[in-house]
């Protein structure tokens, strides 16, 4: 798996994606201004928490070019899952995103098997399945 210079909230460490080998990643490409990603945040924060105990993370990786504003922003959004800043756009381009939201589904050995583009309610079924079943592997 590719690896990421996006930093935590307050800038004091990089993001280390090969320390959640062995649980099941879901690693989410937002902004704010992507009304997409914001309808997102909440389905993937309830799907972590109802699979946190199972072995599945989420992390968000925002790519706004104001990490204040974004943090601004995460206040009202209420999401639980570990977030990292990257105004750079490294991380996008590293992974090689093409649109917002990106979500990149890591196995337990820390492979990408699937790529998921965009999102709509009607993505939420098929995202769990995938969830559920890298779960079970």
């Amino acid at each position: 798996m590719p690896s990421c210079p996006a930093t935590s909230a307050y800038r004091t460490n990089r993001l280390d994606i090969s320390a959640y080998k062995g649980k099941v990643l879901l690693i989410d490409f937002w902004a704010t201004w992507c009304g997409p990603c914001r309808k997102a945040m909440p389905f993937l924060n309830g799907l972590r928490n109802e699979q946190l105990k199972d072995g599945f993370e989420v992390i968000g990786i925002n790519v706004d070019e104001d990490i204040e504003a974004a943090q601004e922003y995460l206040k009202s959004a209420a999401v639980d899952y570990p977030m990292s800043f990257n105004p750079e756009g490294d991380c996008p381009r590293i992974f090689g995103v093409t649109a917002m939201p990106s979500s990149f589904i890591v196995d337990k050995q820390g492979r990408i098997r699937m790529i998921h583009l965009g999102f709509r309610d009607e993505d939420k079924e098929g995202l769990r399945k995938q969830i559920t079943q890298l779960l079970s592997e």
